[in-house]
């Protein structure tokens, strides 16, 4: 209501009903005006909220996104090492049973004498050979180096 109202200043007459009447509908009728303002200015302060909720909701997504191929690229590189280390397990176990019984043929063939050390080398290249052909039988083939995107539910 404005400062100055000039229906609550009106003088109404105690005998006159209609009068009476038409003054509480002029009253009714400038609260009704005074709520729809006040509403007004409210749904223009939840309409700014929203906005902004919607764009903090959007910021999160892509934050939540960015992460998840993140996540995608390290696990990805997680399997990778796992797999290697496979290759190397069995390369070791595969080296140990070799020197192993090798050992036993030479202790078998010379009691007491002093053994021979196993190469170093052909372990290395042996190794290496395995590591460089799983690498070939990984190689992408449709293109995306490596780093396939995996459904995270």
């Amino acid at each position: 209501m404005s400062a100055k109202d000039v229906t609550t200043e009106l003088p109404v007459e105690i005998g006159d009903p209609l009068a009476a009447k038409i003054r509480d509908s002029i009253l009714g009728v400038e609260t009704l005006r005074g709520q729809n303002r006040r509403l007004a200015d409210e749904i223009k302060d939840l309409e700014v909220a929203n906005l902004q909720l919607e764009t903090e909701i959007q910021s999160l997504k892509l934050t939540l996104e960015q992460e998840r191929a993140e996540r995608r690229h390290y696990h990805s590189l997680a399997n990778e090492i796992i797999t290697r280390l496979d290759v190397v397990a069995c390369t070791i176990d595969d080296v140990v049973k070799q020197a192993e019984q090798e050992v036993c043929s030479q202790r078998s063939k010379t009691p007491g004498a002093k053994l021979a050390d196993v190469e170093a080398p052909s372990f290395r290249k042996k190794v290496e050979g395995f590591v460089n052909a799983h690498k070939k039988a990984e190689a992408p083939m449709n293109g995306d180096d490596g780093d396939m995107a995996q459904a995270v539910a």
